[in-house]
């Protein structure tokens, strides 16, 4: 095994000790929260995450790109995914990747005929409420910070890796983000 894929599993092992204890991560850094570097992990490390259907990718905290474990996410999506929170071109780029399961930016951007702009509010739509995730990478940008994605709906991330049985309990989202967040906070995560 060469060194940077030794690496990138030490990484990914430092990830998911992380997101055992606690549930959420930012991407990049924030005076409030944990991000993806400061705790070990990479951009490469969280994405075999992302790609294994571990994390869910989302912005849930403060409209940020935020990483749920699958524990968390599980717990959380009963408060969340409200379709009436959606606008209407957000439900349509919904039910677009929902039919074709699996669709880059282009592909969306493309066959809806919506700009950047249309494009980038409708996901933040949709990411905020647990709609739409990552699937996989689609081209590597940049090695060592970027790639472009595969999106795909909630129900193609949860068919990756079928979530457990577990009963659901608002005091269970307390406990997994205890170490991150005060109460206040969760609560707040949740409206």
């Amino acid at each position: 095994m060469s060194e940077s894929v030794m690496q990138n599993e030490e990484r990914i092992l430092l990830l998911q000790s992380y997101f055992s204890r606690s549930g959420l991560l930012l991407c990049n850094e924030s005076k409030d929260l944990p991000g993806k570097f400061s705790i070990g992990g990479d951009w490469n490390s969280i994405i075999t995450l992302m790609e294994r259907g571990e994390v869910f990718y989302s912005k849930l905290y403060k409209n940020r790109a935020s990483y749920l474990s699958r524990e968390l996410y599980h717990q959380v999506k009963s408060f969340k995914q409200r379709v009436e929170k959606l606008s209407e071109k957000s439900k349509q780029v919904f039910e677009f990747i929902e039919a074709v399961d699996l669709a880059s930016t282009q592909d969306v951007k493309n066959n809806l005929m919506i700009s950047s702009k249309d494009f980038s509010a409708c996901m933040n739509e949709l990411h905020r409420e647990l709609f739409v995730t990552v699937i996989k990478r689609e081209r590597t940008l940049n090695d060592r910070n970027w790639c472009s994605y595969y999106w795909g709906t909630y129900h193609r991330w949860e068919q990756l890796k079928p979530l457990p049985e577990v009963k659901l309990d608002a005091k269970r989202i307390d406990v997994l983000l205890s170490t991150i967040m005060t109460e206040k906070q969760t609560q707040s995560l949740l409206k």
